[in-house]
């Protein structure tokens, strides 16, 4: 993995990949692939993969990973403070990936 700026190049998890197009920052707790343009914090992942809302993948993860959500930022450095009760952004279609693009699955890493 080559490391910048706290990102690191990953494959994507959606795609094969034959060269790293996608990045990973666990200060930022995001991924985004540059061919799928997928970006996504692990509460995006959630919804997506276990097709949920947001308060509900809060719900989920906090049963499953038993954290308190103390130390989750409210929001992410760069990005706009928008609130849930006002949709999507727009652009970006909620729960939908660009066709082509597979669903995580055990075999990702």
């Amino acid at each position: 993995m080559k490391q910048r700026a706290g990102w690191s190049k990953i494959p994507c998890p959606l795609h094969v990949d034959s060269n790293p197009s996608a990045s990973a920052n666990t200060e930022r707790n995001r991924w985004n692939c540059f061919v799928c343009q997928v970006s996504e914090d692990s509460i995006d992942v959630v919804m997506r993969e276990e097709q949920l809302g947001f308060r509900e993948a809060q719900a989920w993860a906090h049963a499953r990973f038993s954290g308190s959500g103390e130390d989750v930022l409210p929001a992410v450095q760069g990005e706009s403070g928008r609130g849930v009760h006002q949709g999507p952004r727009s652009g970006r279609r909620s729960g939908e990936v660009h066709p082509g693009v597979r669903r995580f699955g055990a075999d990702w890493t």
